[in-house]
């Protein structure tokens, strides 16, 4: 990493596809990936909410606290931006990177929220497990089933990860997985096409269990590089977005669950980037009381059916939700979103934005 604690994977810039693993990659050549993805994503998402002390004020600045009646915690935003002169110091140390020479890098505006929780299943807040199945465990099938504006998913590459272990800022990780997801989101119907982002998703958990890791990051030329392995991004007229994320879940002392998630998205098209930023801290905390609305619901569903919703059981158990599905087409006839979309890209405008699109 560079001397100022950021490096090349983390990035919004992504991986391009023939930088993925091999297909027969073995974990002794999956664990230098994985290893360095953990050591960019730990120190990242622990400077906007160290486990000692508050953040630097000089890194993230606060956009706010929001709260909402489907969740008891009151939700707080931060805001971070990497300077392009940071980024090309970034591509320089680890050998240069196409399309990123002097005053070719552009900023990186990152937008995090950060939660606290009680570790109950009742409304307006979940238990530990719940965050693990729903986050760590079924991430692509949750998203897809608590936010209105996801439209399709399909995980398009897997590794086996088993036994790779690593130790980053004092803590013992293990539990990786490696995927390659495709998801669909509404950032604007009908004015703007549905966007398609294509991650690298890196997951892993703390060997004492009380925290877990989830890293996006995104693989712009998937579509167009990976044969039949992309079902979304290759589709004809898909417009292929990006977002980079960090997501951090752990149980605190005391019992409570802290949900930190922190994203940089550049949704492409016509859509400016300033529009983008200026959404972005007034979207990204909704994704909580989303999650928190919807998991009651289906703790409901399971305790009026006696299944195991809310206790360790699969998403959609009963058929209560949807799988992940592929979407039959870049507008498919589903209701449009009546409200501002809300998804965790960090990548939505308001449905009265006021740009025209072609492609």
């Amino acid at each position: 990493m560079s001397a100022s604690g950021l490096g090349p994977f983390v990035r919004l810039w992504g991986l391009p596809t023939d930088q993925l693993p091999a297909a027969t990659a073995s974990t002794d050549d999956l664990a230098p990936l994985l290893t360095a993805i953990l050591q960019e994503a730990v120190p990242f998402i622990d400077s906007a909410a160290p486990k000692s002390g508050p953040p630097d004020p000089k890194l993230w600045k606060s956009k706010g606290v929001h709260a909402h009646p489907d969740s008891a915690a009151r939700v707080e935003v931060l805001e971070r931006v990497v300077p392009a002169a940071d980024l090309e110091r970034v591509a320089a140390a680890a050998g240069g990177k196409e399309g990123l020479g002097k005053g070719k890098a552009k900023a990186e505006a990152w937008c995090c929220r950060r939660s606290v929780h009680d570790d109950a299943a009742k409304p307006g807040t979940a238990r530990w497990e719940e965050f693990v199945r729903c986050f760590r465990e079924e991430h692509a099938a949750s998203e897809r089933a608590f936010t209105p504006d996801c439209t399709g998913a399909h995980r398009a590459l897997s590794w086996a990860c088993g036994g790779v272990e690593a130790r980053e800022a004092g803590v013992d990780w293990a539990g990786f997985t490696l995927i390659v997801e495709e998801m669909r989101h509404r950032v604007g119907r009908p004015v703007l096409k549905d966007r398609t982002f294509p991650v690298l998703q890196m997951a892993c958990g703390a060997a004492a269990g009380d925290e877990f890791l989830v890293v996006s990051i995104p693989v712009p030329d998937f579509g167009e590089k990976a044969g039949e392995s992309s079902r979304l991004a290759s589709e004809k007229g898909a417009l292929v977005a990006v977002y980079v994320s960090v997501e951090r879940i752990r149980r605190m002392e005391g019992g409570r669950i802290e949900w930190l998630m922190a994203t940089a998205s550049d949704a492409g098209g016509a859509l400016p980037a300033w529009v983008q930023n200026l959404a972005a801290p007034a979207v990204i905390w909704k994704d909580v009381p989303l999650f928190l609305g919807w998991i009651a619901k289906e703790r409901g569903k399971g305790e009026g059916k006696g299944s195991s919703a809310g206790q360790g059981g699969k998403i959609g158990d009963g058929k209560a939700v949807p799988q992940p599905t592929v979407s039959d087409g870049i507008n498919n006839a589903e209701p449009a979103a009546t409200e501002t979309p809300q998804v965790s890209t960090g990548n939505e405008v308001t449905q009265t934005t006021k740009v025209s699109e072609s492609g």
